[in-house]
């Protein structure tokens, strides 16, 4: 399955969950994942399966200093 992360094309497993693609792209770390399609943008869930196609970017968390 393909994804486009932070506007790079990734192979996945069929039905890889958020946590799946923490684990192979560390990078990401604990940035909120969020899945754009037909005209908005919601969070993913860690439990959450990516879709084939899927435009998915992630987001820093915003910390109070």
């Amino acid at each position: 399955m393909k994804a486009v992360v932070n506007g790079k094309l990734i192979d996945l497993p069929e039905g890889a969950t958020v946590e799946e693609l923490r684990a192979k792209l560390p990078d990401i770390g604990n940035d909120d994942v969020m899945e754009e399609g037909f005209g908005k943008t919601k969070p993913l869930q860690e439990n959450e399966a990516l879709k084939e196609g899927s435009r998915v970017w992630t987001v820093p968390k915003i910390v109070k200093g």
